[in-house]
């Protein structure tokens, strides 16, 4: 009977221990970019309009009290169905109700391209508690901004 007893409890707790990693899942945000110039050659791949395009991501920790810590990296598309380089994880943190700016600056920096290619993809954002992620779009075709665009990044949840 005793022997039943802790076989019984030994599959519950297997069974227990591969439900709850099965459920585990990271915070992830995954913003849009696209940054520099469109040459007449992306227009066509990309089909991009002619134009200049910049990226803000904006990130903000909603909490009084704690900090928050993350990681990010960025992803770049290629045209005709192309997976594009990913950058390395850079670990960062945000102070309560500090809000941060990744710009095309940044993702060109992280991502090691020369700044003014032209460049599209994410920016990916896993925190350790739920942030304001918004981005932040806008276009000049030569006389100025031409366009703007906000856009709210909704947090989902992945499993590792």
């Amino acid at each position: 009977m005793r022997i039943r007893i802790v076989s019984a409890l030994f599959i519950v707790t297997a069974f227990a221990t591969v439900a709850a990693a099965q459920t585990q899942t990271t915070r992830q945000y995954a913003a849009k970019f696209i940054c520099g110039k469109a040459s007449d050659e992306q227009v066509k791949a990309f089909l991009a309009a002619p134009g200049i395009y910049y990226t803000a991501i904006n990130v903000h920790n909603p909490r009084l009290k704690f900090t928050i810590t993350y990681q990010k990296k960025f992803a770049l598309g290629q045209p005709s169905e192309q997976a594009g380089k990913i950058s390395e994880w850079f670990r960062g943190q945000l102070k309560a109700d500090e809000t941060m700016q990744i710009d095309c600056v940044d993702i060109y920096r992280h991502i090691g391209v020369d700044p003014g290619t032209f460049i599209e993809g994410f920016a990916v954002i896993q925190p350790s508690l739920d942030l304001d992620v918004v981005g932040v779009y806008t276009a000049e075709a030569g006389n100025g901004v031409s366009a703007m665009h906000m856009e709210r990044v909704p947090l989902r949840r992945t499993q590792p």
